[in-house]
């Protein structure tokens, strides 16, 4: 058996014999991003800590910006040299969340990098401020701004950059799309349909290296579908709305939706929104994660729900919801993920609330299934295709 000493010098080997290091605005935890920093922490992967964000808040005083450099001044000017040692070495940084590293600091790493940079996308905010492009009031994802350098419809309806109020968040985009352009930065995706939306925003060629999390590794390859058995919840809903009380994740769409089927059944896992007046007697509210009671939630509903709106990539939500549910059940949206995956496996949704409600009523009363057939071979196909993602990355930066 190999000793403790052996296997962390094995793993100092391995972050040595890396050509990259990692820069995160987002440290590890339960969120979406915190848990794949966690899955490359824990793959060996190095990682440089940057700085509080040196983007100046539109409400900081002078006094505070003072207070701020004298706080974090040194760790940026320590951050800054261990890069400027990394490029001279010949490797380069992959970053993770520009608005929460700062997008003042994001220009300089890449200005500093000379090349040798790379941005694994997240989100929207590439070409949208908002990060997700979505529009209140509207049902499917905005792309007004896509390859537009100026960004007039932003500017024309207001939109306010997420979820770093920064007014440097216009400038970033419209500058990183010049740093691309010229080569000084590239792109990873992590799935087709955001590959095509950077490709058309930058005008260069981004790879897809897929994802993958301790959580999707748990759900889809420790607990796999022949030896698990399923779980039931202590109350039963029709439908399930699985995910945060967030408008660009299809939260007020599903509530709509709701409205316009009085005789089914639905869970929302948080609270009541406050500006949610009038709630329907078939919603309830009951705030809840995948670790209490969720999981069981979904598991034993009829439909549930992934309704993202905005141009999302893989999100581990829905791929929970393939792997538990009866029924998943998603928002027609040519731009996410969603999209890529067959009728045999998903539910598409019409956008109009009306007639998703006759949707998802038709689907509860026929008693519908998803066939497991097509299911597990989609997701032991989307295991094959995303668990190695780090070596694709890793693959991608030698060349």
């Amino acid at each position: 058996m190999e000793s403790v000493e052996g296997s962390q010098l094995s793993a100092d080997g391995a972050r040595l014999s890396d050509n990259f290091a990692v820069v995160s605005g987002v440290p590890a935890g339960n969120s979406g991003t915190g848990q794949l920093v966690a899955y490359l922490r824990s793959s060996g992967l190095r990682f440089i800590e940057p700085g509080r964000r040196l983007d100046r808040a539109d409400d900081r005083t002078v006094v505070h910006e003072l207070v701020f450099w004298m706080r974090e001044g040194p760790r940026w000017l320590i951050f800054f040299f261990r890069l400027w040692i990394l490029r001279n070495s010949g490797r380069g940084v992959l970053l993770l969340h520009p608005q929460d590293i700062g997008f003042n600091a994001t220009l300089r790493i890449i200005k500093l990098m000379r090349g040798n940079c790379w941005i694994y996308l997240l989100d929207s905010s590439f070409f949208c401020i908002r990060s997700y492009n979505f529009m209140p009031m509207e049902t499917s994802a905005c792309l007004r701004c896509l390859a537009d350098p100026s960004q007039y419809a932003a500017k024309k309806f207001g939109c306010a950059p997420f979820p770093r109020q920064t007014f440097s968040a216009m400038t970033f985009v419209r500058k990183l799309r010049a740093l691309a352009r010229s080569g000084k930065v590239s792109f990873f995706a992590q799935n087709q349909r955001q590959a095509t939306l950077a490709e058309q925003q930058f005008g260069v060629n981004v790879p897809v290296v897929g994802l993958w999390t301790a959580e999707l590794e748990r759900s889809l390859v420790l607990e796999t579908t022949e030896s698990s058995e399923p779980v039931r919840a202590e109350t039963r809903w029709d439908v399930v709305f699985h995910g945060n009380d967030i408008p660009a994740k299809g939260s007020r769409w599903a509530l709509s939706v709701a409205q316009h089927a009085p005789g089914l059944s639905f869970l929302f896992p948080f609270k009541r929104p406050e500006d949610f007046k009038n709630q329907p007697d078939n919603c309830d509210f009951v705030e809840m994660c995948w670790t209490s009671g969720l999981k069981e939630a979904v598991s034993d509903c009829e439909v549930a729900l992934s309704p993202s709106a905005w141009s999302a990539p893989i999100e581990g939500a829905l791929i929970k919801n393939i792997r538990y549910a009866s029924v998943t059940a998603v928002l027609k949206n040519e731009t996410s993920f969603s999209d890529e995956i067959p009728n045999t496996v998903v539910l598409h949704l019409e956008n109009e609330p009306e007639k998703a409600a006759e949707q998802l009523v038709k689907a509860v009363s026929l008693k519908s299934t998803i066939e497991a057939n097509p299911k597990v071979e989609w997701l032991e196909f989307f295991v094959e295709k995303n668990r190695a993602f780090i070596e694709k990355i890793k693959s991608e930066i030698r060349r």
